[in-house]
C-alpha cells in the first residue's frame, strides 16, 4: 500500500486533490479525490500499479512462502524467486488489469482471492515444476533462458534503474527489498546500459548473465 500511495502522490500531486492514507486495524486504505474530468486517468493509473502490486508482490510472497530451496543461499534465493515472477510478468499483469475494471473501490485482498483464481492455479502449477532440490547450477540456466528473450532497453544510473521512456523503476520494491538487480530482472530488457557507478554485486551479475548485452559507460 505504501507503494501504491507513493506511485499516485507523485504522479497527480499537480492536481486539485485530496489524498492519505490510513490504518484500521489490520486494514490499510488509500483515499484519492479528484475532480472528475481528471477520474478516468487516475483511476488507469492506480489499476496499471494495482496490477503491479499483485503480479509482482502478491506473486513473490506466493513463491516465497512455498519454495524453501534450501540449496540455494538467500541472495541466490532472491534471485529465482524474482525470475520466476518475471517470466510470466507481462500476462500476469495484462491478466489482472482487465480484472480491475468497473470498480468504485478495490479491495486487493478480495481481488486477488475471488477474481484470479485462474491466475493462483497457474502460480500452483510453477510452484509444482520447481524441483526442491534445485541448486545453482540450476539457477544459471534458468537466468540464462530468462535473459534471452529479453525486450528492449534498461539504463542504470548510479544504482538506480530506469526504463527505456527513462522513468525511473521501483517495483523489486514488492518483493520487500529494492534491488538493482531486482528491477534488471522484472524489467526484462534485452539490453543495459550503465552510467556512473555501479557496485560489485549488479556488476558481476550483469556480466555473467548479460555478456555482450550489457554497456558500461
Amino acid at each position: 500500500m505504501s507503494y501504491l500511495y507513493g506511485k499516485m502522490k507523485e504522479r497527480f500531486s499537480f492536481l486539485p486533490s485530496e489524498y492519505g492514507m490510513e490504518k484500521e486495524g489490520e486494514t490499510t486504505k488509500i483515499a484519492f479525490k479528484t475532480e472528475r474530468e481528471y477520474c478516468p486517468y487516475v483511476r488507469r493509473f492506480a489499476e496499471d500499479h494495482i496490477a503491479d502490486v499483485i503480479a509482482v508482490g502478491y506473486k513473490y510472497a506466493f513463491f516465497d512462502k512455498r519454495l524453501p530451496l534450501p540449496l540455494l543461499n538467500k541472495e541466490q534465493r532472491r534471485i529465482l524467486l524474482t525470475a520466476l515472477v518475471a517470466a510470466d510478468y507481462r500476462e500476469d499483469r495484462s491478466y489482472v488489469a482487465r480484472r480491475l475494471k468497473g470498480y468504485e473501490k478495490y479491495c486487493l485482498d478480495g481481488v486477488f482471492h475471488f477474481k484470479l483464481r485462474e491466475l493462483k492455479r497457474r502460480w500452483e502449477g510453477i510452484v509444482e515444476y520447481v524441483p526442491t532440490d534445485m541448486g545453482e547450477a540450476s539457477l544459471d540456466g534458468f537466468l540464462e533462458f530468462l535473459t534471452e528473450d529479453g525486450e528492449g532497453k534498461l539504463y542504470l544510473k548510479d544504482g538506480r534503474a530506469y526504463d527505456g521512456e527513462y522513468r525511473p523503476l521501483s517495483r523489486s520494491a514488492l518483493t520487500g527489498k529494492e534491488t538493482a538487480v531486482g528491477e534488471i530482472i522484472l524489467g526484462g530488457a534485452e539490453r543495459v546500459y550503465c552510467f556512473g557507478d555501479t557496485d560489485e554485486t549488479t556488476a558481476s551479475f550483469l556480466k555473467k548473465y548479460y555478456g555482450e548485452k550489457v554497456v558500461f559507460c
